[in-house]
């Protein structure tokens, strides 16, 4: 028989397991900057062009690499940090396989030049694309320069995934400044390909990093924290209970100065703000954990970025403990910021002076009241088309406070885009009821005169008898759980989910809008500064043309800071700069590549999730009526735009199945 097994050529054998170690740039600046960080550097400057394919460079001023060692080290398995596998016990660097250099060569063209203390001149070597080095004596600095250039020329199809350069770059910024967080003793600079994108002192104070990486309005808010354990000691700053964000892209955990991935700690952080912020939300946090290296596992993927802990179970509960003792030790007072942003329709921006109209104030009404906001911008009420600003009066708007530990749920109808054709007489309506259906953002205006109340008709909603037909003999029984409505034509049974089917109802009447709209934005008239991580900065920019298109206006301030000059002009009165962000982490950051047509779908879910009524909102009879009625109108009431139904049925035969009557 033939022999079929045959042993791999070097180049061969590397550029498959550079399928490991490189994934994309993002993963040659990663490992080119650990080998500069091991190597004992203070100053690292990374230098990028375009989405890194064209030319990465990293230069430091660690210890450098002797003449003879640097042949050496493009060698696969060729390393200084270990000698045997029990090294891995004790191990303090970042890098220990020797896979990273000889991996990176085997698909670039790769250059190095580097220099110890000790030594007149400096060595460059330069690998060919058959793998050969040329050797050259220079002169040139203490350190190391690492030079990748074409970068995938020889896998074409690992070029062929890349994403674009935005992303590509958005990727390799997020790298950068999660190392410049491990390591804020070590001073980093980033360009692309001349312009300074982050830069950071190398001073050691976290908290500055965290500013020149995350921003410095959240830098200025975030809790330190601090606990020590016999077997682990933990440091850093978490964000207090008012400071969230709907994905945990914001959450850095770092072991012994390296970035991981680990699900225990992930967990453990959101057992530690269990009760205090809403489920679905996540804080930001910045956290080092020491722990003795042969306390855990890094040698568990190929970028070393996932471990696994000996006693995972208390480190958990150490974390955790951590976290909520130093909340609750804050004790913080967030403000609310219950004022909606000001707003005026027009299809260009153009710069209003004005001052605040004098109008009475209201209570919180619903949990949109209620929400925490992460700016401490003060955002000025909503003016009414009408309504006529008088500049010779201004009034103070007071931010409520409230103790994050006693928030009261408050119930909330956003009843006010639900059709009705005929009015509601309040002698049918329960008078706590009727100031709880009072629409969001509207100005609340109590009258003891009131003696009915008007749900505007939505003309817009599209009537399709063959799709809501079932529905137009129903009528509501009951509410049950606070969540689902049972009604009944007197044959069969349904239940209605109250939020998936108003959901539906304001979808279709949004997506009408959308289309019949003659202009696509409304101009704010205090513009809102938004500051955004290198990565979100990249997504914008690469989505900025979408966004246009859409209705938002936006313009570059400073670093990494954007001035919202406009929104859609069916966003409402939600807060304009919380859900343009919350749209760029659930949206425009997922993998797949947008268009314009599915980020506007997108931002229709959103907007009509966001105005919907939600589980536990409690609802009258009039108003079960209302909402069953105005579902019947849609094209499609049996789901919502997520997919998930509105109704169930249980006919009489399921029933009498169930009583064994049949």
């Amino acid at each position: 028989m033939t022999p079929v097994i045959h042993i791999l050529d070097a180049h061969s054998a590397n550029q498959i397991a550079a399928g490991e170690v490189v994934e994309r740039p993002a993963s040659v600046v990663k490992e080119l900057v650990e080998n500069s960080i091991d190597a004992g550097a203070k100053h690292i400057d990374i230098s990028i062009e375009g989405n890194g394919v064209p030319m990465i460079r990293v230069r430091d001023d660690g210890c450098g690499i002797g003449t003879k060692d640097l042949p050496l080290a493009v060698i696969r398995h060729a390393t200084s940090k270990i000698t045997t596998i029990e090294d891995l016990d004790h191990l303090k660097t970042l890098g220990f396989r020797g896979e990273a250099l000889p991996s990176i060569a085997s698909v670039s063209r790769l250059q190095i030049s580097s220099r110890p203390a000790d030594e007149v001149a400096g060595l460059s070597l330069t690998l060919n694309d058959a793998g050969q080095g040329e050797y050259e004596e220079i002169g040139c600095p203490i350190g190391t320069t690492v030079t990748v250039r074409d970068l995938f020329f020889n896998t074409p199809a690992r070029l062929k995934f890349l994403k674009s350069t935005p992303t590509e770059f958005g990727l390799i910024s997020d790298t950068i400044g999660r190392i410049a967080l491990a390591h804020p003793e070590i001073a980093f600079t980033l360009t692309h390909p001349s312009q300074i994108v982050l830069q950071t002192t190398g001073r050691g104070d976290l908290r500055e990093a965290i500013a020149a990486v995350l921003g410095h309005s959240i830098a200025r808010q975030l809790l330190p924290i601090t606990a020590r354990h016999e077997k682990w000691q933990l440091e850093g700053f978490i964000s207090p209970p008012n400071l969230v964000r709907s994905s945990k892209q914001s959450q850095y955990f770092m072991l012994n100065g390296r970035t991981v991935r680990s699900s225990i700690l992930s967990r453990a952080l959101t057992e530690g703000y269990h009760t205090l912020i809403p489920v679905k939300l996540h804080p930001i946090v910045v956290l080092h954990l020491t722990v003795s290296p042969g306390d855990y596992d890094v040698n568990v993927h190929p970028t070393k970025m996932d471990v696994r802990f000996k006693e995972e179970q208390g480190l958990s509960q150490f974390i955790k403990e951590a976290v909520y003792h130093t909340l609750l030790n804050s004790k913080p007072l967030p403000s609310m910021q219950t004022q909606p942003t000001q707003t005026t329709k027009s299809n260009n921006p153009t710069p209003v002076s004005f001052s605040r109209p004098e109008s009475p104030a209201r209570p919180l009404s619903s949990y949109s009241d209620l929400k925490l906001r992460e700016s401490e911008l003060p955002i000025p009420p909503v003016i009414n088309s009408g309504q006529s600003v008088k500049s010779n009066q201004t009034k103070t708007y007071e931010q409520p406070k409230i103790d994050f530990l006693h928030q009261l749920p408050i119930n909330e109808k956003k009843l006010n885009s639900l059709p009705q054709e005929t009015m509601l007489s309040l002698d049918s309506l329960d008078k706590k009821k009727v100031d709880q259906i009072q629409p969001i953002g509207a100005e609340y205006q109590k009258d003891d005169q009131i003696k009915s109340l008007k749900i505007e008709n939505q003309k817009d909603i599209i009537l399709n008898t063959s799709a809501g037909e079932s529905l137009n003999h129903m009528w509501p029984l009951t509410q049950l759980f606070n969540t689902y409505i049972l009604a009944t034509d007197g044959k069969v049974l349904i239940m209605i989910d109250q939020h998936a089917a108003h959901e539906r109802i304001n979808y279709e009447r949004l997506l009408k809008e959308f289309k019949a709209a003659d202009q696509f934005s409304q101009t704010l008239l205090i513009p809102i500064p938004m500051e955004f991580t290198l990565q979100e900065e990249q997504v914008l920019l690469e989505n900025l043309w979408i966004l246009n298109e859409m209705g938002f206006i936006i313009e570059q301030f400073g670093s990494r800071t954007y001035l919202l000059r406009g929104i859609p002009v069916q966003t409402g009165s939600f807060q304009a700069d919380e859900m343009l962000r919350q749209f760029i982490e659930n949206v425009l950051m997922k993998d797949s590549p947008p268009t314009f047509d599915k980020i506007l779908e997108e931002w229709i879910y959103m907007l009509a999730c966001k105005e919907s009524i939600k589980a536990q909102d409690s609802l009258n009879l009039p108003e079960m009526e209302q909402l069953i009625a105005s579902l019947s109108r849609t094209e499609n009431p049996y789901t919502c735009p997520h997919g998930r139904p509105t109704m169930v049925t249980m006919t009489r035969s399921e029933l009498e199945k169930r009583f064994y009557r049949t």
